[in-house]
């Protein structure tokens, strides 16, 4: 129960992400083929938004309520974003390359 109350506290964080996200949809169409993966870009904004957002606004040192909303939809904005990139470079990577390299098995110098 706890949990809900924390969220209920931050509920404009997770309006501002969940809006942020929506909107960075836009320019994602070519990424987000799918009702899942668009549901997946939605919930890495809002989970960026809902656990950075307090981090972010005290290191910026932003204390005004509203201003500390935006900085929760930029978050949104840019973490589903951010997910969508790390999940392309995961798939460009010839990661069994890598790891033959690393630990033994590639070529030799």
């Amino acid at each position: 129960m706890e949990f809900f109350h924390r969220l209920l506290d931050k509920l404009d964080w997770v309006v501002a992400g969940l809006v942020g996200a929506v909107i960075a949809s836009w320019w994602h169409k070519e990424d987000l083929t799918s009702w899942r993966a668009w549901v997946i870009f939605l919930i890495t904004g809002v989970a960026c938004s809902l656990y950075l957002t307090g981090i972010v606004s005290t290191y910026l040192r932003v204390v005004e309520p509203s201003n500390v909303a935006g900085v929760g939809f930029l978050l949104g904005t840019f973490g589903g974003s951010l997910m969508a990139a790390i999940n392309r470079a995961i798939k460009t990577a010839d990661l069994w390359s890598l790891i033959r390299q690393r630990f033994g098995g590639g070529n030799p110098p």
